[in-house]
């Protein structure tokens, strides 16, 4: 299909592009795709391409820049800035968040002073649900983080026996990262003119329900975000956990459809041209999503399971499965089938064997039992990897693994199945999760890195932004209820730079977050909104917050007050286990 010519490439490619046996060729090739560089569309489009794992776009107006995204890093976004600069060194008139991901926003204070935005020499724009979304579900800790490392490999090393690339870009960079919120939010659609340059926004959810879609009408220029994720089949459920409604992705590409762009810019993979070709793509996008979609309904209709259902919608028919567009290297046809089946029936699928099943390491038990013991499970698992057959091997293996996880040998043959399922697949995501989960196994996965890793991950200029009902509700999730049975509590939490109130009513195994001031609060505590913030999210311990007089108690005992923050979990700073289970 038709790529935009590079008006320069680098010669630089962040991804793996050796050959190796333990590399399907198919992964080789399509990371031979991500080599960094600045791709020309028209006159004054410049789309840059594997310099991480998102593009960054610059449109040349008549007096200024527009730039699309920042990418994961400042470092990243340096980067690409410098070789724009070589194009034009015109200022810098506004930013477009695409969405809320942090491979699109967290480079931008590497792109402008945040001065510069707040004496409106500059404007970034957003979808109004930006903010809410960028933050996620706090009270889940350290599992989506550390799942996403799972996800992009960012505990293996790059190279023929670890990481490749991830599907949608060569890598996903981890650097100095921060966040500058958009001045200028908008729902629906917003009409606006910069340097010269008319753009039309319009709301475009699918990857993420903030996500935008931007249109040049001088131009006939599309820039589609992430609605098509580069050179890949869409990731309509992602295995760092996040889910997507298929149908409403189907919408969106409809709606892009019928601008009849002449050129395609997104937020990974290179830019096409071509109205043909554009139209092309789009079509084949929404019905390779379609197909999936419908045939899982279909034989779900049918009452197939989920495991039923991935062997009889295994992939896509030809014409889509071998669209140069569309192959399984970040989505993959199995795992929405899957997420389809959950997301219209849950996880029950209709034998009543399993509405109360027997707890899952009694059951496993009774499987090692039934399987000859542990040595039998070993010795069938070793022939079934000699033999090829280790999905099997790494099945039975886990059975085992849950009563003895500390059995080396064991924890060492699912290591090597789960290597070789991983050498062996072409998507990019499942070989990360194969061999990040065989490091965990073997203990050669570094502890230490991966905590770096996760500390890197971590973006302070959208936790120092969380609205306080937000660290509240997160709060409230670590109540431990063994330690708060029969105790009946109000507190409320006074904000003294800002005015507002905030409480938790405490009913015996339940903590309920209130915004605004709870009736007949029995603790009151003063504090400013930062300290209040620092309490909730665990970074800084009542006791220190009470000495340095950063919090009063001005109504209640001082012994309650105690007796009410002990009760609470602390976050946890421990990374979970993800296969040792």
């Amino acid at each position: 299909m038709p790529i935009a010519d590079p008006l320069f490439l680098n010669r630089r490619n962040l991804a793996f592009t050796g050959n190796a046996e333990t590399i399907p060729e198919r992964i080789t090739r399509h990371a031979q795709m991500m080599e960094q560089g600045i791709y020309q569309v028209m006159d004054r489009f410049f789309v840059a391409v594997g310099y991480g794992n998102s593009n960054m776009t610059m449109i040349e107006g008549t007096d200024g820049i527009i730039l699309i995204d920042s990418l994961e890093t400042e470092e990243a976004a340096r980067q690409v800035i410098t070789d724009f600069r070589t194009i034009t060194s015109k200022p810098i008139k506004a930013i477009i968040y695409t969405h809320s991901h942090p491979d699109h926003i967290s480079g931008a204070r590497a792109l402008i002073d945040s001065e510069e935005v707040e004496r409106c020499h500059i404007d970034i724009y957003a979808h109004e649900r930006l903010l809410s979304v960028i933050r996620g579900n706090p009270g889940l800790g350290n599992v989506p983080p550390v799942r996403l490392a799972y996800q992009f490999g960012l505990a293996l090393e790059p190279g023929a026996e670890g990481l490749v690339e991830v599907g949608l870009g060569p890598l996903l960079h981890i650097g100095t990262n921060g966040f500058l919120p958009p001045t200028v939010l908008f729902q629906g659609t917003l009409e606006i003119e910069v340097a010269g340059i008319s753009m039309h926004f319009v709301e475009a959810p699918g990857e993420s329900d903030d996500e935008i879609a931007i249109w040049f009408p001088q131009h006939k220029v599309l820039h589609g975000a992430d609605v098509l994720q580069g050179e890949t089949l869409p990731n309509l459920y992602a295995l760092r956990g996040a889910v997507r409604d298929p149908m409403q992705w189907v919408r969106t590409i409809d709606l892009m459809r019928g601008l009849n762009a002449e050129a395609l810019l997104l937020g990974h993979g290179r830019p096409m041209t071509g109205q043909d070709d554009v139209a092309e793509l789009l079509t084949a996008a929404r019905d390779a999503i379609q197909y999936i979609h419908d045939q899982s309904v279909r034989l779900m209709a049918n009452g197939l399971t989920p495991d039923e259902l991935v062997e009889a919608i295994a992939e896509l028919p030809p014409r889509l499965r071998e669209h140069p567009w569309l192959g399984e290297f970040y989505g993959t046809v199995k795992q929405t089938v899957r997420q389809v089946y959950a997301s219209n029936f849950g996880w029950f699928e209709g034998d009543p064997t399993f509405v109360d099943p027997l707890p899952r390491r009694e059951r496993s038990g009774r499987y090692v039992d039934a399987m000859g013991g542990p040595e039998a499970i070993q010795r069938i698992a070793s022939d079934a990897i000699a033999s090829g057959d280790h999905r099997w091997a790494a099945e039975i293996l886990t059975h085992l693994l849950r009563l003895r996880p500390e059995n080396q040998p064991a924890r060492q043959l699912k290591a090597d199945a789960l290597r070789q399922l991983g050498y062996q697949t072409t998507n990019p995501i499942w070989r990360n999760f194969y061999l990040t989960g065989a490091q965990e196994l073997d203990g050669t996965l570094d502890q230490d890195r991966l905590r770096s890793t996760l500390r890197g991950l971590a973006n302070q200029d959208v936790a120092a932004s969380m609205p306080i009902h937000l660290a509240l509700r997160a709060f409230v999730t670590r109540l431990n209820p063994e330690k708060s049975s029969r105790t009946w509590l109000s507190v409320e939490f006074q904000i003294l730079d800002t005015g507002d109130s905030y409480g938790v009513e405490l009913r015996s195994e339940v903590a309920q977050d209130v915004t605004g001031k709870p009736a007949d609060a029995d603790l009151v505590i003063q504090t400013t909104e930062g300290t209040l913030r620092a309490l909730l999210t665990g970074r800084q311990v009542w006791s220190q917050a009470r000495d340095i007089g950063a919090a009063t108690v001005t109504a209640g005992a001082a012994e309650e007050v105690e007796k009410f923050w002990s009760i609470f979990h602390p976050p946890s700073g421990e990374i979970p286990a993800i296969v040792l289970r």
